[in-house]
Parts: C-alpha cells; structure tokens; sequence
C-alpha cells in the first residue's frame, strides 16, 4: 500500500510546481497577448483588467454577485483534458503518479478560483486572516498594477524562476536607487540600440505590430465603442460590447 502511496503523493508534488508554470506561461501569452483563443485575452486583459482596476475599484465592496472574476466553466475539464495523455504517459512509465496527478491538477485549479475571488469579493472569510493569502492577494494587486508582473495568482514560483516577481520592498528599493543615481548624476537618459541584424530588426518590427494591434483592442473595448467594419466582427464584438457595459453598470 505504501509502494503506491508515495509515487501518488511525489506526483502530485511536482505536478503542482509545473501548475506554478502552467499558469504562469497561460497567463502572460495568452491572458495578456491576442492569440487564439482569443476568449482568454478579450476576458482577462480587456474585461476582467478593466472593471478591477488599481485603487477601489480592484475589490468589489458593493452587494450582489460581481461578474467576470472566475474563469469559464469550461475551463477545468479543459485543462484536466489536455493533461489526460500526459497523464496517461507519465503513469505508463512510471506507475502509480495518475491519481495523485490528476488530483493536484483539479485541486490546483479550485484553490487557484478560490483564492482569486477572495482577492477580489474581500468578505471578512477566515483564509483572509492568514499571512500567506494576504502575501498573494497583494502579490495580485501588484500585477493590476504591472500588467506584466506577477503572473502567478496561487504560486508566484514561476515570477521568481523567469524574473517578474515584484514586491512593495523591491519597488521601494529601485525607487531609492533611483532618486539617489539622479541625486549624484549618475542616471543618464536611456537610447535604444540600433538594431545589428535583419533577424533583430524583424523581430522588434513584430513586437511592433502586436503592441499597436493591443493598444487599439484595448482602447476601443476600454471606451466601449465598436468599430462596425464588418458584420462578422460586429455581431462578435458587441457582445462583448454589452458584457462591459453591464459590469460596468453594475459597478456604478
């Protein structure tokens, strides 16, 4: 019995530091750049980022049921389908890691929404009293103010691993370099370096077009305006159209 009882339980360990990875990759590439799916940037980046914004509005104080905090309802049986053949795999080659796998999949999930929400619908619960959760719940509300900072909601060992951990103490200590490199005059204005190759100049080109093609889907979903170039485009969008401004009007 034990025989499989340590494999299940190394497996769910480790399947919870790739969780850590997961959602810190799905997050910053899909969450926050127009891809397909698209779904997951229109709800995350143009309407989730859009209602709880830095300041009073990043919690939701008032009564009744706030919109747009959780994920799809699909999403768990998605992810847990996706993973099924690694899963499989994994069990195949060394046997007895299925269940603990799959277990700390969906539970990495639950605990993921559970503890988004509590960051966003304060309500006095008990996992609010905990250290830990107030670390994560303001380690989240950095990232509303970072976009690109602080991917991880539930376990920011990915922003630590790939650089975009950020804290109150580590912006307080670039300030004070900051204010004390302009004080002897030693910050100098930055210049951007020519690019040395065509590869190089292709890439930031790309980077380019991506940015303004960003920019202009948050800007015209953020002022809630739907250009009608097409018809197609318009029956889609304006669905979204009429999300925003029902949360919108909600929070009022």
């Amino acid at each position: 019995m034990n025989m499989e009882i340590v494999p299940q339980v190394l497996s769910g360990m480790a399947w919870v530091l790739y969780g850590s990875l997961f959602e810190w990759y799905w997050h910053k590439e899909w969450m926050h750049k127009p891809r397909v799916p698209r779904e997951a940037f229109r709800g995350h980046t143009l309407v989730h980022h859009q209602i709880y914004k830095v300041g009073e509005s990043y919690v939701f104080e008032e009564t009744g049921h706030p919109q747009h905090i959780l994920l799809k309802p699909y999403a768990l049986p998605a992810i847990v389908l996706v993973h099924l053949p690694i899963l499989f795999l994994i069990n195949y080659l060394i046997p007895h890691t299925f269940w603990g796998g799959l277990i700390a999949i969906s539970g990495y999930f639950v605990v993921y929404e559970y503890c988004h929400w509590h960051m966003h619908v304060p309500r006095g619960h008990r996992i609010e009293k905990f250290r830990w959760f107030k670390y994560l719940a303001k380690h989240h509300e950095l990232h509303h103010r970072y976009f690109q900072k602080n991917f991880c909601v539930l376990f920011p060992l990915a922003d630590l691993v790939f650089g975009t951990l950020i804290t109150e103490e580590s912006l307080a200590k670039q300030k004070a370099a900051r204010e004390a490199a302009l004080a002897a005059g030693k910050l100098t204005t930055p210049t951007l370096a020519s690019p040395t190759s065509r590869q190089e100049q292709r890439r930031n080109a790309r980077k380019l077009r991506q940015m303004q093609k960003t920019q202009g889907l948050i800007e015209e979903f953020s002022t809630y305006r739907v250009k009608n170039n097409s018809k197609r485009r318009f029956r889609k969008d304006a669905r979204l159209q009429k999300e925003l401004v029902s949360a919108s009007k909600d929070r009022e």
